[in-house]
């Protein structure tokens, strides 16, 4: 134990960082995700407006104004051809051994990106193990609203960068099946978003496995009072084949004062199978931050999964401390220490409690 509280504290005591597609940046500028990211709906690809001007002048430790660097971060290769690329390599250790520790290549996304038009475009994100998002987009709507079709994540809650939150990971939203083949629109009028796609429902798969459709949506209000800013939003997602019911839904939100942010989601969950009496889950995952400095966070979690609420089952949960720091504008190292409990039931034989700790390293362009 004091060993394992040794490896925490260096850890902590280390500068870290996990950038941009994650949702308090959104809560800190009261924006939607298309401020930083060309897919309207969040991650992947940085605006030219986020990697040159953002991130180097306000949110790294390291300021970069001056145009030589600038310069460096211009991934424009021609006038209608642009590119980036995200590459996240994790170093993981338990302190019982129970899961495998070492080095581990979590991301390796390289994006490109074909603006045909000012309002039209062709975004490809193809990442290791076959991950891959790949549509055209055209800003065809009202209120700067946009219509995207081919493979992509559907606009489900908060579009967390760390897919081993309960929200992602429990509710398959983790690569590699989290894209699916579908149309999808979005309409931002005012403080409001609203988006809505139709998928084949065969996520991870690029040929629909049934005659059936899937359909996600996703509704979200912000508000400032003052100082503080706030949001209130809802998701729903409904894909029935032949084989399974698959149905979710839920609030998520955030909360904005000076230098504290929280954000949070809670869904149910319930998947019938033939034969098979479906259960109602509750999955929560919360993220709570103190910027520090600018381009230092610390980073609080709390993550909770009940895979039947109406049974003694059994849960878990997992908490979280840490440091996040975007030290460069292309650099962030993040370190966390997490805490998981599991109650005895269907997930675990008996109750049991272990300390896991991770640095990320990041590198983005």
């Amino acid at each position: 134990m004091v060993r394992a509280i040794s490896v925490a504290f260096l850890l902590l005591v280390a500068m870290a960082a996990q950038a941009l597609a994650i949702p308090r940046y959104s809560a800190r500028y009261g924006q939607d995700c298309n401020l930083c990211h060309h897919d309207p709906t969040g991650g992947g690809k940085r605006s030219a407006y986020a990697a040159q001007y953002l991130v180097p002048a306000e949110m790294s430790v390291v300021q970069w104004t001056d145009d030589d660097h600038i310069e460096r971060l211009d991934g424009q290769v021609t006038s209608g051809l642009s590119v980036g690329t995200d590459v996240r390599t994790l170093y993981h250790m338990s302190e019982d051994n129970s899961e495998q520790n070492g080095f581990f290549q979590m991301q390796a996304d390289f994006y490109a990106l074909f603006e045909v038009d000012p309002k039209f475009s062709i975004y490809l994100d193809q990442g290791q193990s076959q991950t891959r998002e790949v549509f055209a987009l055209g800003y065809v709507l009202p209120t700067s609203g946009h219509v995207k079709v081919g493979r992509f994540a559907p606009a489900y809650g908060w579009r967390f960068a760390d897919h081993t939150l309960y929200t992602r990971e429990a509710l398959g939203f983790a690569p590699p099946a989290n894209t699916d083949v579908g149309i999808g629109a979005g309409l931002y009028p005012g403080r409001a978003a609203l988006e809505v796609s139709v998928t084949n429902g065969a996520r991870g798969s690029g040929l629909d496995d049934d005659h059936r459709r899937a359909a996600t949506a996703r509704a979200m209000m912000r508000q400032n009072v003052g100082r503080l800013g706030l949001a209130v939003g809802g998701s729903y997602h409904y894909n029935k084949s032949n084989i399974r019911l698959d149905r979710m839904a839920g609030p998520f939100g955030y909360l904005q004062f000076g230098p504290v942010t929280w954000v949070a989601e809670a869904d149910w969950h319930r998947l019938d199978l033939p034969g098979a009496s479906g259960a109602d889950q509750l999955v929560v995952s919360q993220e709570l931050t103190y910027a520090l400095r600018r381009g230092v966070d610390l980073r609080a979690t709390l993550d909770f999964h009940d895979p039947d609420i109406d049974e003694t089952s059994g849960a878990r949960s997992r908490y979280g401390i840490g440091i996040d720091s975007l030290v460069y504008p292309f650099l962030g190292i993040q370190a966390m220490v997490h805490v998981d409990s599991f109650e005895g039931g269907s997930l675990v034989n008996e109750d049991s409690e272990r300390i896991r700790g991770s640095m990320l390293f990041h590198f983005f362009y």
